[in-house]
């Protein structure tokens, strides 16, 4: 295991090294992008300025050759014929624009006097008209031309002066445009290199942009302007190696200070860090204690400015958002908020409390809104006064509070809320009056299971309403609390479905007479064949109907279906004891005597072939109620049973007063009996127990011939499981009947109508 500094260490510079790495990767892909992109934008801009240059030459060629021509004395010159002083003219005028030549031609483009070092050949002249500029090729030579007629008044003659394109000029305009110029003209249908200011490079490392120039008598000439991505990354490439070598550095040097560093580092940490969750939980009061010269000591005061600047600027929208305007705590968004980030960045349990004041009603109705408003300010003030709770307490609703706090080691769930409670134990003091309050606490953590900060809350929220149905001051939420899935939710609006639409099945299993092996009866048992779910079984869909309270419709419906087929067999003469399921729920239903009575009125079935399974919970909760509910159904002559007989307590101060036939040992004791001798003891203690009141003893979940030999040993009447039968439907029973023998039952059917029998059980209730 590598200690903190080495894992501080360690992360950090791998984290380092990670984000240096792709910063330079994305700066080197900016810059490759960033250079072809700027030398395709310098090319499209020294396309324009080449031309420009180009055009600007003209103008400066026909301004000279228009002055040479409109001189008078040029222009007597010219019409007595005096070639020497027309010479002299054209040499002075393109010596004023340092013109490569100057030719003073006659209208049908003879040569009449010239200026330059290379003699053009008339045959290379233009064929221009006045004013027209024109780019020519003579003796491997380029020369922009530009041509003005010479008029007295009529034009006799025609001046042609230019400049020759030469490495020179090339230069030239490859310094104003920034590009390499090269200019190449085709003559004779081959292209022919001329003037280039490129320096030799590969065609793919070049990007050229090509611009014509002319086409005169068949010669096509052409400027190609290009650039070197190579060059034009080199700043982009000296850029990254410096990015490089700035990295290079960088991990280096954090690697040494980080190791030095990460001694002292820990303790200065954990404080920023729980001002951090602080801060970010809404609490921008709280106050940074480091106070170091180091980098720590610039990140806390760093962490100072910005909780100074984020306060001023979000006060009034954290308040309206996150703070209740009364006590100043979180509010409920704000609350489960920091729950979720504690759950985020934490590695200990992190234990949440909902509190929930009793009696805070009374105190607005009887002292007044002010003074209950003053009551829950001190209360929030006294809870956010315990240590482990500071900056971690809201008010979620009118006299309801939460907190949150992580847990230590040595520190409970349970020890934590003992600690809230106490700081409400002492009398709050309005106006000089002592106020006593008490309150209700549920209790959630979140451990080693990865849950959000709303399934938390929910879970909380279940504790408190578990202690607030039970009048505990503190309970801690229980997985058997959990709400429905909304799985769960959208099976019970199928159930609700499954009624109306016959998609219900009774499934039985039998029960045997130990002693005879005989058929002694069945237990009725339901099922669920959804239609796309398959045939689901009770522990898919009975405990969140017990949940909703649905599970009385199903009762209902068990009862209807498991009592019209008694009445079948009773009436083809093949009688047989059928047991049906109650749930705690339809216990307290103050009309099931009466339902009962119906139902075994309608289908006109012995009340003695009946018998209704009670756990004990269905009568713990409230047991004079549910004695007065199983004295009603008794009064009907149906038979009653004490299901999983064994798991409760309370029940056993009342099993004598009730008005029960038998008692069904729980299945978690028959299967612990050939193993374990405590199991062996409760389970003979329970059927003497029994036999001592004169009520029979059912044992289930059979399974072994071991377990049925015991059973019979030590006197157990009544045996079911899947040593003798597993649950089966309808169909399957009758057909596995035919071969067993029935224990003989007496029974007669009812005469009584439904309202006598219906008034004969409600005068057991009230």
């Amino acid at each position: 295991m590598f200690s903190l500094r080495t894992r501080i260490a360690v992360t950090f510079l791998v984290l380092l090294a990670a984000v240096l790495t792709a910063a330079l990767s994305v700066v080197s892909a900016a810059n490759r992008s960033n250079a072809e992109r700027e030398v395709r934008r310098q090319l499209s801009v020294g396309s324009s300025v080449f031309s420009r240059l180009l055009e600007s030459d003209r103008r400066q060629l026909k301004t000279a050759a228009k002055a040479v021509a409109d001189d008078y004395a040029f222009r007597e010159a010219v019409a007595t014929g005096d070639t020497d002083t027309s010479s002299s003219a054209l040499e002075n005028g393109a010596a004023r624009i340092g013109a490569a030549m100057a030719v003073l031609s006659s209208m049908e483009g003879k040569v009449i006097a010239s200026y330059g070092k290379h003699a053009i050949a008339s045959a290379h002249l233009p064929q221009a008209r006045d004013g027209d500029g024109s780019i020519i090729v003579d003796d491997g030579r380029i020369y922009q031309l530009v041509t003005v007629a010479v008029r007295s008044p009529l034009p006799v003659a025609l001046v042609t002066m230019g400049f020759e394109l030469d490495a020179h000029a090339a230069q030239e305009l490859a310094d104003v445009t920034g590009l390499a110029v090269t200019f190449s003209y085709r003559a004779g249908g081959d292209w022919k290199a001329g003037i280039s200011t490129a320096p030799a490079a590969r065609a793919a490392d070049v990007i050229a942009q090509e611009i014509e120039m002319s086409k005169v008598g068949g010669s096509e000439v052409r400027a190609t302007l290009s650039r070197s991505l190579a060059d034009a990354r080199a700043p982009f490439e000296r850029l990254s190696n410096v990015l490089i070598g700035i990295a290079i550095v960088s991990v280096a040097v954090a690697a040494a200070a980080i190791l030095w560093l990460s001694r002292g580092i820990t303790q200065p940490l954990r404080e920023l860090t729980n001002a951090v969750d602080k801060i970010r939980g809404g609490s921008y009061d709280v106050s940074v204690r480091v106070q170091r010269r180091d980098e720590l000591g610039v990140l806390a005061e760093g962490l100072q400015l910005m909780q100074s600047a984020v306060l001023s600027r979000d006060r009034s929208i954290r308040q309206l958002a996150y703070e209740d305007p009364l006590t100043g705590l979180m509010n409920r968004t704000a609350f489960v908020a920091a729950v979720g980030e504690g759950l985020n960045c934490g590695e200990s349990a992190l234990g949440v409390a909902v509190i929930n004041l009793h009696r805070f009603r009374r105190i607005n109705e009887h002292l007044g809104y002010s003074v209950g408003d003053a009551v829950l300010t001190k209360i929030g003030v006294g809870l956010a006064s315990v240590p482990s709770v500071k900056g971690a307490v809201a008010r979620l609703a009118a006299d309801q509070f939460a907190a949150f706090t992580r847990l230590p080691e040595n520190v409970s769930l349970q020890l934590w809320g003992a600690s809230l409670l106490e700081a409400l134990s002492e009398p709050v003091l309005v106006e000089s009056q002592p106020i006593d309050l008490t309150a209700s606490v549920g209790l959630a953590v979140a451990g080693d299971v990865r849950m959000s900060a709303d399934e938390l809350m929910v879970c909380a929220d279940l504790a408190l309403e578990r202690a607030r149905r039970d009048k505990l001051a503190l309970a801690v939420y229980d997985p058997a609390l959990k709400p429905m899935s909304r799985d769960q939710l959208s099976l019970l609006g199928e159930l609700r479905r499954a009624i109306e639409q016959d998609e219900l099945r009774l499934y039985f299993q039998p029960k045997i007479e130990l002693g005879s092996q005989r058929v002694a009866g069945a237990e009725v048992l339901l099922r669920w064949q959804h239609p796309t779910r398959g045939l689901l079984s009770p522990a898919s869909f009975i405990p969140f109907a017990e949940q909703t309270g649905f599970i009385r419709r199903l009762t209902r419906w068990t009862l209807d279906r498991a009592i019209a087929q008694g009445a079948a067999w009773f009436n083809a003469g093949k009688p047989l004891s059928l047991a049906v399921n109650i749930s705690a729920d339809d216990v307290g239903d103050a009309r099931l005597d009466s339902r009962v009575a119906t139902l075994i009125s309608r289908h006109q079935l012995p009340p003695s072939l009946l018998t209704l399974e009670v756990t004990e919970s269905g009568f713990i909760e409230d047991p004079n109620r549910a004695l007065r509910i199983l004295d009603a159904l008794a009064a009907l002559g149906v038979l009653l049973s004490i299901d999983d007989f064994g798991t409760g307590y309370s029940s056993l101060s009342h099993l004598a007063r009730m008005p029960v036939h038998e008692v069904k040992i729980d299945r978690s004791f028959v299967t612990g009996l050939e193993s374990n001798v405590e199991f062996a003891a409760i389970v003979r203690s329970a059927i003497e127990m029994g036999h001592s009141l004169g009520l029979k003893v059912v044992a289930e979940g059979i399974e072994t011939d071991t377990a049925a030999l015991k059973l019979r040993s030590l006197g157990c009447d009544i045996v079911q499981g899947y040593l003798y039968a597993q649950p089966m439907c309808l169909a399957d029973l009758e057909k596995w009947l035919q071969s067993k023998a029935r224990v003989r039952v007496n029974a007669q059917p009812v005469n009584l109508p439904v309202g006598d029998i219906a008034e004969t059980a409600t005068r057991h209730i009230f």
